[in-house]
């Protein structure tokens, strides 16, 4: 093959793995399973317990009716429901809001065939408000009635019980309530927890407790098809992490939380619905979490197993690659030093090392300078309904810019020179990563060491040394490849950069394989495509009916300045044409996003308030009681200045710390449901000043002077995260 072609090949090759990484995250087919997971059956009892498939928020007449049939459901198994009920509020670690409501935690243990320490498998029932919740979580408690019913049949070696918790969306109040004050909770020394944020992709193992030594040597034994890396677990502890493990993991049990993340533009949404719901997806999640399950109940202590912490990663879902922390770290030190003395000895530190560098950041720097340029000319998630053209569009524009600098930079340097600079960055690269997060580790050892074999073999045995260094390329684009699909479907709102730095990591092996010489074919094809498909992605259509775009209605109302807006939240989309009204980009008192806002008649509409039942002083402070109302709506919030001293906020005797400082600047206190009529809240200041706070009533419908908004709401568009709804403001002199 002439130099021309290869250069040509190896972009091509390059183009359509970006193209088909999307393939590795296919969950397998819903066959019929050796281990009894009957995904029909588990469909069908979904089908029942959602009924008419409407909203059911926590605490709403709605989400007793899906209780009532999920207890059904639990009679006909043969297992002997219990309802545990009480009032909640609970906060997010380190968080200035909490969140109360009424909850009903549904909880069934499945007999074992001697006592022990408790199993405990958990998922939540309540939606939001916003759509029907076959995914969230009707997928994880679809999952918990067929293994209940599996189990039942063939008893566990120790007891496991079934929780299906209400309130994970508006605050975690199940969860809450169950850990704080259910007996049972202190017989349970390990969790399996289901929570998705899609309706389709494979069963994600994502994360474990903390060392996850013991968690992950029973999913790496009991897991069919693996989807698990240790990138996704650590990455979990650093974003504010809104499962029901959040007050879970505090107590030190052996756990793994699964779920599925594809197509995310349905979550929270209308169109999170049974016909949406991938059986695939359901057969998947309920096999994998069924042979966890096994694994776990056949070890009495299973912290007991292993103290340690590892890494791992899954190759394409059919292998689980896992190793110590420590030994993988050393690994990598040792693959870093070997890496430099093999580019000393081949004078590859300066030169060579720099057109690596420059050929990597300069394709960053394109494929982000693209994306900032889309996101210019076309405002909003115009990718949302084909996000693969898109993200091919800036995977060309790196593989381009990469290509030219090598071209330009590149001639006289030697190929082993340029392979041993390549991988000395990729191992820079990696151990920066592993810094931040330990989890990267194992993405940087089975490659980079197949690649200095061949880079020191090159001399001897050229062909033995080709054969490692593609053999290296292959399979280090293909971990990278994986990670690159899961970004793309977990970051759907982007930012589109975000793939671009480990995009070009995946392909700058590959690049330095042509010849740097003869890469104008390769140049002209990376330029045409890099055109085309960002011609396209400035096209195509932003919505889909299987993709939505997200466009929530409002009816905001002030009482306390007798002004009143309708807002359109779009995600920056903008209106389409005729869309009746006069909009501007504004923000609202109630939350800070960015909306399309127009000017509103005054409009009868439910006012929450307050009523102060105690006052009296506190050391330097006061302790207040407030009797709660939401006036007819839904929800009922209540927000402090940003200055007030706010030192605790929840149930009377048992309010929750607020630290002084943290998200949101502004201390606040919601309760959701039914119950909130007449709810007392406790509010501890740290001094005695009167203050002004803000009360926001949110009823979960439009008045009928929306029609017309909604009647020109586009096609292939639904509300997301917020349903369409009536806000109202007033404030209360405490």
């Amino acid at each position: 093959m002439t130099a021309r072609w290869r250069g040509l090949l190896i972009v091509a090759l390059l183009l359509a793995g970006f193209a088909l990484k999307g393939w590795l995250l296919t969950p397998p087919p819903a066959l019929a399973r050796a281990d009894g997971f009957n995904v029909k059956r588990a469909v069908a009892r979904l089908e029942r317990i959602l009924g008419d498939e409407r909203p059911h928020p926590v605490d709403t007449a709605a989400d007793g009716a899906v209780r009532e049939r999920l207890i059904a459901e639990l009679d006909a198994i043969g297992l002997a429901p219990r309802v545990q009920e009480e009032t909640d509020c609970s906060a997010m670690p380190g968080a200035r809001y909490v969140s109360c409501s009424r909850i009903h935690n549904v909880i069934a243990t499945i007999p074992s065939l001697r006592p022990g320490p408790q199993l405990l498998l958990n998922a939540h029932y309540d939606s939001t408000p916003t759509g029907p919740g076959a995914g969230d979580d009707g997928l994880g408690v679809a999952a918990l009635l067929e293994i209940g019913s599996i189990l039942k049949a063939s008893p566990p070696p120790r007891p496991v019980t079934l929780l299906f918790n209400e309130g994970e969306e508006f605050g975690l109040n199940g969860a809450h309530a169950f850990v704080r004050s259910n007996p049972l909770a202190r017989q349970v020394n390990s969790l399996i927890n289901i929570d998705v944020r899609g309706v389709t992709g494979p069963a994600l193992m994502y994360e474990t407790s903390d060392p996850n030594g013991a968690a992950l040597g029973i999913y790496g034994e009991a897991a069919q098809r693996p989807y698990a890396n240790s990138i996704s677990t650590d990455f979990a502890k650093l974003i504010p992490n809104t499962t029901d493990v959040v007050f879970f993991k505090p107590r030190g049990w052996t756990l793994m939380n699964f779920g599925i993340i594809g197509n995310e533009t349905r979550y929270h949404s209308p169109g999170d619905d049974i016909r949406a719901l991938d059986q695939d997806s359901v057969a998947h999640v309920g096999s994998e979490v069924l042979a966890a399950t096994r694994a776990m109940a056949a070890l009495p202590e299973p912290a007991k197993a292993s103290s340690s912490r590892a890494v791992f990663a899954d190759i394409a879902g059919r292998g689980l690659i896992r190793l110590p922390l420590f030994g993988a770290a050393a690994i990598l030190a040792l693959l870093l030093f070997t890496s430099a003395m093999l580019a000393w000895r081949t004078k590859s530190l300066r030169g060579p090392l720099a057109v690596a560098a420059g050929m990597t950041i300069g394709g960053v720097a394109g494929g982000a300078i693209l994306g900032f340029v889309l996101s210019l000319v076309r405002a909003g998630d115009f990718w949302r309904a084909h996000p693969l053209v898109t993200y091919l569009a800036l995977y060309a524009v790196t593989l381009l810019v990469m290509t030219a600098i090598y071209a330009r930079f590149g001639r006289d340097i030697g190929q082993n020179r340029m392979r041993s600079a390549s991988w000395l960055l990729i191992l820079i690269a990696g151990s920066a990563a592993s810094l931040a997060l330990p989890g990267a580790t194992i993405f940087f050892l089975i490659a980079p060491a197949l690649a200095l074999a061949g880079i020191a073999l090159d001399d001897r045995l050229r062909a033995v040394a080709t054969m490692l260094v593609s053999a290296a390329i292959l399979f280090q684009f293909l971990m990278f490849a994986e990670l690159l699909a899961l970004i793309e479907m977990l970051l759907v709102d982007g930012p589109l950069w975000a793939v671009a730095p480990l995009g070009a990591l995946a392909a700058l092996p590959a690049l330095i394989e042509s010849d740097s010489r003869a890469l104008r074919p390769a140049i002209a094809l990376l330029a045409v495509a890099a055109a085309g498909l960002s011609a396209g992605a400035l096209v195509v259509s932003r919505s889909s009916a299987e993709r939505p775009l997200a466009f929530g209605i409002e009816y905001f109302r002030d009482l306390s300045s007798k002004d009143a807006k309708w807002a359109v939240v779009s995600k920056q989309a903008p209106l389409p044409d005729g869309f009746p009204g006069n909009w501007t980009k504004g923000i609202l008192p109630f939350n800070g996003r960015t909306r399309w806002i127009a000017e509103a008649p005054i409009l009868p509409v439910p006012a929450g308030s307050a009523t102060i039942v105690g006052d009296k002083e506190a050391g330097s402070g006061r302790r207040l009681i407030l009797a709660l109302s939401p006036g007819g709506a839904d929800t009922v919030s209540l927000r402090f200045p940003k200055e007030a001293k706010v030192l605790a906020l929840g149930l009377p005797g048992s309010p929750l710390q607020i630290p002084a400082t943290s998200e949101p600047e502004k201390a606040l206190l919601r309760c959701s449901g039914r119950s909130c009529e007449g709810l007392q809240i406790e509010v501890l200041l740290g001094d005695r000043k009167p203050l002004t706070a803000e009360i926001f009533a949110a009823r979960f419908a439009l008045p009928s002077q929306a029609r017309p908004l909604v009647a020109a709401r586009p096609r292939n568009s639904q509300p997301q995260y917020s349903p369409d709804q009536t806000i109202t403001r007033s404030l209360i002199r405490l």
